[in-house]
């Protein structure tokens, strides 16, 4: 799970903690996530990836969490905001240290969301996949990534920040990567390609092999800004 954002766009709401660990009722977006991971038999450890600056703050939530799955909190061994590899070079530098060597799920410690996990986990063990969540507006898809996918389910269609998105599908920051597709973060990264966003990593795949979506149904934000946090707290504050 990568969780080394800055939260800029949050302002005073994470100035002195990190986004992934604000109240939402009695829960964050940081036990959401991990309950979500947890509920994945396929799932043995999550790994949740920070920066130096809020590690503290990992480190204390981790020693008070209870799961099935193995849990640890890593850092990417960064200290400031200019300094950070992006998500893709998160994800990269977990990669070289820890080589896995099987499917992995990689989502955004920074949401909330109620569907299950499980169809992404088994596809995950043959192909890149993403999860897919209809917006309901074609100016929603446009914050996100935008995408497009045929009858098989194969994602035909991959923009990140699209300025003109041709419907409604949406991509969470929600991946799966199968084991043969992980060497392929580093090639990403050694020709160029934006380290930022995990969105790109999938648009640069759609163009060079099989990726597949899975649509998912059912509640999901992304905690990036102040109106997304109050919409968090409200539709989901009741619930932790």
């Amino acid at each position: 799970m990568l969780a080394a954002g800055w939260a800029t766009r949050l302002g005073a709401l994470a100035a002195d903690r990190p986004k992934h660990l604000l109240p939402v009722g009695r829960t964050t977006p940081l036990d959401r996530v991990v309950e979500q991971l947890d509920a994945v038999a396929a799932v043995a450890r999550i790994d949740v990836v920070t920066h130096e600056r809020f590690r503290p703050a990992f480190d204390a939530w981790g020693a008070r969490r209870t799961t099935r799955a193995a849990l640890a909190v890593r850092s990417n061994g960064t200290r400031t905001p200019e300094s950070r590899l992006g998500a893709v070079g998160d994800l990269a530098r977990y990669l070289e240290q820890e080589s896995p060597g099987e499917p992995l799920l990689v989502l955004g410690g920074d949401m909330l969301f109620d569907f299950a996990l499980d169809a992404l986990a088994e596809v995950a063990r043959r192909e890149p996949v993403t999860a897919v969540y209809d917006v309901g507006s074609p100016d929603l898809a446009r914050r996100y990534a935008s995408v497009s996918l045929d009858a098989t389910g194969r994602v035909t269609r991959f923009r990140e920040k699209d300025p003109r998105p041709t419907g409604t599908l949406a991509a969470p920051a929600i991946y799966g990567l199968p084991p043969d597709a992980q060497d392929d973060v580093g090639r990403y990264l050694a020709e160029g390609e934006p380290p930022d966003n995990l969105g790109f990593l999938m648009q640069w795949w759609v163009g060079r092999r099989v990726v597949r979506g899975v649509r998912v149904r059912g509640s999901w934000i992304d905690v990036g800004s102040p109106d997304e946090y109050a919409r968090a707290v409200r539709e989901f504050g009741n619930d932790g």
